[in-house]
């Protein structure tokens, strides 16, 4: 039987701000987040390479080099749309079916994340990143079905018949006609900030509900229990109870991320730009085309780096505000030899030690 992940790891009672410590600790498992990353790769080379082969074949016939380079013109999009829809028609379903795995792989790595974050595995990280991934697959993946019912739901109160009725009919007046285009408002500046409010309270409970899921993750981990409703009823009590200190570490995480990804964004951007000076010259064109790869493929290991963080940072908290549930010690009423094997005891039996 696997014990429960009660045992406090050391690394996770160093003192320091949450968010630093869980950072530097997603960044030293280079074995890891490596994994992951190449995961994600090649899940993505599979809807690329069939683009990658079209085009390389499309531009090699009729188009000077560096012609299409930095963005595809109008005469080139007109000329190959039977070409452009049909990828798009024969890639979009793949695309779908590696979603879906994408899905299922992050399930996984969750598993493996907290096996490795809630026990001491130094020197075995690798291996018991694999074992995590297993021991809790198939309880997370319920986590994740109940994750997408609730954005399915919230989803259906804030665009659907209930904010229609209520918000659109009842209080702005809107005919029901009309809900969808909201063509009878006074103005375009309502019509805006209905959308501006709709978007924002979706996304809000957006990152609420997948930040409620990383923790009932962690619990679920932590106390080595099942149910993933009534694990994720705790978790909420508990976000409840503690808002602050469970949402600050996972703000900074994702102001952090943030900030990382919209600085290589402007790079790319710089580089994208120097296409113009370099069009014609397919030396220059081919080099700034891999900076830009290398560049994204950078930006996709520190969101992998960031995931394992978030988990961290979930682990340290949940650790602090989560009550360790009370077990029953199943070598309490048993006699044996240290190392050696456990004999129950049962009523009535007396035993003694002899010297």
């Amino acid at each position: 039987m696997d014990a429960p992940l009660e045992t406090r790891n050391l690394e996770l009672e160093a003192s320091g701000p949450v968010f630093s410590r869980a950072l530097f600790s997603a960044m030293g498992r280079v074995p890891i987040w490596l994994l992951v990353w190449a995961v994600l790769f090649l899940l993505s080379l599979v809807v690329a390479l069939p683009w990658y082969e079209w085009f390389d074949e499309t531009l090699g016939k009729s188009y000077a080099p560096g012609a299409e380079t930095r963005s595809l013109s109008e005469v080139f999009l007109q000329d190959q749309a039977s070409g452009i829809s049909a990828m798009n028609a024969a890639t979009g379903q793949a695309g779908a079916i590696l979603a879906f795995a994408s899905m299922l792989f992050g399930v996984f790595f969750a598993g493996g994340w907290l096996q490795v974050l809630l026990e001491r595995t130094r020197g075995q990280s690798l291996r018991r990143f694999l074992f995590g991934g297993a021991r809790y697959f198939w309880r997370f993946l319920r986590l994740l079905l109940l994750t997408l019912a609730l954005l399915h739901l919230f989803g259906w109160v804030i665009y659907g018949t209930p904010f229609q009725e209520s918000v659109l009919g009842s209080w702005l007046g809107v005919a029901k006609g009309d809900w969808g285009k909201l063509e009878s408002l006074d103005s375009e500046g309502t019509v805006f900030a209905v959308r501006l409010f709709q978007d924002g309270l979706f996304a809000l409970l957006f990152a609420l509900t997948l930040t409620w899921g990383d923790y009932t993750r962690t619990r679920l981990a932590l106390q080595d229990t099942y149910s993933a409703i009534w694990g994720g009823l705790q978790t909420l009590f508990t976000m409840l109870r503690h808002p602050i200190k469970t949402l600050r570490p996972l703000v900074v995480l994702l102001l952090i991320e943030f900030l990382v990804i919209f600085s290589l964004s402007a790079l790319v951007g710089w580089l994208e730009g120097g296409f113009e000076a370099a069009e014609g010259e397919e030396l220059a064109g081919t080099g700034r085309v891999w900076i830009i790869a290398l560049v994204s493929q950078f930006v996709l290991m520190w969101r992998c780096i960031i995931r394992g963080a978030r988990y961290h940072a979930t682990a340290i908290v949940s650790q602090d505000v989560v009550r360790p549930l009370s077990r029953p010690d199943p070598w309490r009423e048993s006699i044996g030899g240290p190392g050696g094997p456990r004999y129950p005891l049962e009523e009535g039996d007396e035993y003694g030690v002899a010297l």
